[in-house]
C-alpha cells in the first residue's frame, strides 16, 4: 500500500455561484473567510438542486446569506 498527495480541487462549486462572485466582491470575500465545513454546506446545497429555477432561486439566497441579509439553509450567519 502506498499513500500519495493528490494536488487535484474537489470544488464542486456550482458555476453560476462563482460567476455570480464576479459581481459581488463582498459575497467572494465572506465565502473565501468560512471555514471548509462552511464553504461545502453551500457547495453540496447548491449541487442537489434538481431544477435551473431552484439552482437561481438558491444561488440568490446564498449570496444574500453571505451579505448578512438573509437565512440559507435554516442557518443565520455568525
Amino acid at each position: 500500500m502506498t499513500i500519495a498527495f493528490d494536488p487535484k480541487s474537489r470544488e464542486i462549486t456550482h458555476f453560476k455561484f462563482t460567476k455570480l462572485f464576479d459581481t459581488n466582491k463582498e459575497a467572494k470575500k465572506v465565502f473565501r473567510n468560512l471555514l471548509v465545513s462552511g464553504k461545502l454546506e453551500i457547495e453540496r446545497y447548491l449541487a442537489n438542486l434538481k431544477t435551473e429555477e431552484s439552482v437561481d432561486r438558491n444561488i440568490l439566497r446564498a449570496i444574500n446569506f453571505l451579505l448578512g441579509k438573509e437565512r440559507f439553509a435554516g442557518r443565520d450567519k455568525k
